[in-house]
């Protein structure tokens, strides 16, 4: 099948040729590799130009709208059946692809393919290998189990925590997108969280148990941002709660439908949502939410930047950490 790999980039000169090079180092014709420059300030675009010999790289610049807008305009621009992402300073295993082309091509059940990731350092000394959900995880559980990650259920167990982590350990049909409408949200935390919940609703998660990609940790990070700093600690938390919540009643029910008792998810459900000692902000989102299958809304509301609860959460949340 015709394989489209998408890397938003900005910022990443340092990193972006060996990501690219990671990519590339497939075998075979059927792969393209879409790059969506995002208003980089580096010299990331000239270091871009250097690489158009090859005919499998389209490269596309457009001015900064955000990690979010990037991946959307690479979908647009994506040919392939199947559909890979990549950050512009991480690294793909050399099979990564064909090892998750075959059961995305083959098995209709899976909405999402995902492995295990191999943590890197800027100079790609590996740190350690993530596991999923049983090792390194980001957080403790805000209480003590039973969780609903203890029940091996993947999708259950991204109600708990992104042990996916990164966009760069995401695959899947084109369909999605074209069929189902799937977009990244304007989260500048948990796009990628969010996107992979909203995949739930259409299959199921194919967890491979292999490292097959890298996430480097360094100094520019948006993670990092994210919690080293008051406000991007508070927004990054309320993102994180807001997407888990607008999923979680549809993922339980899915739950329910293959054989999950209702009564123990809802007592799991609670022990297991992050909340980061918030109780009341939880109970307010879950209460906005409501059992709907849509997200009403006023809940869709919450992310617009002036909203008044957004606001006050974001600031509890800061205070919090």
């Amino acid at each position: 099948m015709h394989v489209s790999v998408v890397i938003p980039s900005y910022n990443h000169a340092a990193f972006i040729e060996e990501a690219i090079a990671s990519v590339l180092a497939t075998p075979g014709d059927d792969l393209e590799l879409v790059v969506v420059d995002d208003g980089s300030s580096d010299d990331t675009l000239q270091r871009l130009e250097r690489l158009r010999g090859d005919s499998r790289l389209c490269i596309h610049a457009q001015a900064n709208q955000g990690a979010p807008a990037a991946l959307n305009r690479g979908l647009e621009l994506a040919r392939g059946e199947l559909v890979f992402i990549l950050n512009s300073d991480d690294l793909f295993a050399a099979e990564r692809i064909p090892r998750l082309a075959e059961p995305l091509a083959t098995d209709p059940s899976i909405a999402i393919a995902a492995t295990w990731i191999r943590v890197i350092d800027d100079a790609g000394v590996e740190l350690g290998v993530k596991r999923a959900w049983r090792s390194l995880p980001p957080w403790p559980p805000p209480c003590g189990g039973p969780h609903l990650q203890d029940l091996g259920d993947p999708s259950l167990a991204m109600l708990q925590t992104n042990y996916v982590s990164t966009t760069s350990n995401i695959a899947f049909r084109r369909e999605l997108v074209t069929s189902h409408g799937l977009r990244f949200q304007p989260l500048r935390y948990t796009h990628d969280w969010d996107f992979i919940l909203q995949a739930t609703a259409h299959g199921r998660i194919e967890l491979v148990e292999e490292p097959l990609v890298s996430y480097r940790v360094h100094g520019a990070n948006t993670i990092r941002e994210g919690r080293d700093e008051t406000v991007g600690t508070g927004l990054m938390r309320f993102e994180i709660m807001w997407s888990v919540v607008r999923h979680a009643t549809a993922v339980c029910r899915r739950a329910v439908s293959q054989g999950h008792s209702a009564e123990d998810l809802r007592a799991r459900l609670w022990r297991s949502l992050p909340r980061f000692g918030c109780d009341s902000i939880l109970a307010q989102l879950l209460a906005l939410r409501g059992s709907d299958p849509v997200p009403p809304a006023a809940y869709d509301d919450l992310l617009r930047p002036a909203h008044p609860f957004r606001e006050a959460a974001i600031a509890t949340l800061a205070r919090s950490a």
